[in-house]
């Protein structure tokens, strides 16, 4: 049982490096680079090559080319993203993996806007009219209307980055949710992690709080 067991996990790594929440998205951009090296130099690789395809996807290459190839083989994957306060680096040496770090409330959307948004994105749709009329007088449920989009938006945008297309892709939710995945909420924020996988795989997780 323990082997059956073994064989459906797939290991991630979260570091996760908390910044100050005036820092500039640029300025996060770079950090985002910091953790990155951070992330593999924890996990034990010191030398490699790293590129961005034109998508934004973070590439790992060994620096030793393979036999017959311009570079190295991919040695693991890893995927980053940031929000105010926060910069995140998920790793994964088995297989392509996406992440992403939101805080609810953060875009300032309208019930009705957070539902078009999710009916264009994953194409489903969750909840039926009159939702829409009702919740904003009711701040309880319109909070937790907006905790479940925030969800289904970073499940999205994990897809997006483990597939390296960003939000550009034709899977509908019934397909994102069959990749193993977790969606959990850290202090003021949602973050999500994806992996490529089938619906009998699941993901172990381990994050680790560090300073760059």
């Amino acid at each position: 049982m323990k082997d059956t067991i073994d064989q459906n996990t797939i290991p991630v790594t979260v570091y996760i490096y908390k910044t100050d929440s005036a820092v500039a998205p640029g300025r996060q951009h770079e950090l985002g680079e910091m953790l990155l090296d951070h992330a593999l130099a924890d996990a034990g690789f010191t030398r490699y090559e790293r590129i961005r395809t034109k998508k934004g996807k973070p590439l790992v290459y060994a620096t030793t080319p393979a036999e017959n190839a311009d570079r190295g083989p991919e040695i693991c994957h890893v995927s980053l993203s940031h929000t105010s306060g926060y910069v995140i680096c998920a790793l994964c040496v088995s297989r392509p993996v996406g992440i992403d770090i939101e805080i609810p409330g953060g875009h300032k959307l309208s019930v009705s806007q957070m539902r078009r948004t999710e009916k264009k994105l994953l194409k489903k749709e969750f909840e039926p009219e009159f939702e829409v009329a009702l919740l904003p007088a009711n701040e309880q449920l319109l909070r937790q209307r907006t905790i479940r989009f925030y969800e289904r938006w970073t499940l999205a945008e994990a897809f997006g980055k483990m597939k390296g297309v960003g939000l550009a892709f034709s899977e509908g939710y019934d397909e994102i949710i069959r990749c193993p995945h977790e969606i959990r909420h850290i202090e003021n924020t949602i973050i999500t992690v994806l992996a490529d996988g089938s619906e009998q795989e699941h993901l172990t997780i381990e994050r680790k709080e560090v300073s760059i």
